[in-house]
């Protein structure tokens, strides 16, 4: 011990420099840099934060363009659906029910049909229906060959229900009775 009790009192001078620079320096430490660090973590955080609301923002952003995007194309399908596929009014629709059906019918030999027409008028909407209902007779594979026509034929129409029933005594073959429907716009020649 006295070995250092003399080193310290010989370079006292130096040695007290040193203690006050440890001392500034542990000063320094916890007034300055632990402070800063902290900061500094709470700023990384913040970062790491923004940075996941930022993926978030780009991820809804996404999500509001397809959405856009897909409401255009839903729009525009619509659209052409109105125009290319519906019948522009009443009398194309009346054409696609009564005498394209007819023709149908005549082509599955089912030649006695009998139509009876009926409007549903929606006063809230530009689409009205009309229907027809349709009483045939004749062989299973003839009603058969009728349908698949019906369904498979390119104008827009909807069958709603087909009712089979035996045919009377005497007669062979089948009785259908079928409802079938389709829309038109109305207004503005259905465009």
């Amino acid at each position: 011990m006295t070995d250092v009790r003399r080193i310290v009192a010989e370079h006292r001078r130096a040695v007290w420099l040193i203690a006050a620079g440890l001392i500034l320096n542990v000063a320094l430490l916890a007034l300055v840099v632990l402070p800063l660090s902290q900061k500094v973590s709470g700023g990384e955080q913040q970062a790491n934060a923004a940075n996941l609301e930022l993926l978030a923002a780009r991820r809804d952003h996404g999500a509001a363009r397809a959405t856009v995007a897909g409401k255009a194309q839903a729009d525009s399908e619509l659209k052409k659906f109105y125009q290319d596929v519906l019948p522009p009014d009443q009398s194309g629709a009346r054409r696609i029910l009564y005498l394209a059906v007819d023709q149908l019918a005549r082509k599955a030999n089912l030649p006695e049909a009998v139509f009876e027409f009926d409007e549903d008028t929606d006063r809230r909407s530009d689409l009205q229906k009309l229907s027809v209902t349709i009483n045939l007779a004749g062989e299973y594979t003839n009603i058969r060959r009728f349908i698949h026509q019906l369904e498979t034929a390119p104008e827009f129409r909807v069958l709603e229900n087909v009712a089979l029933a035996q045919g009377q005594e005497g007669q062979r073959g089948l009785r259908v009775t079928a409802n079938i429907s389709t829309y038109y716009r109305t207004g503005g020649n259905g465009h």
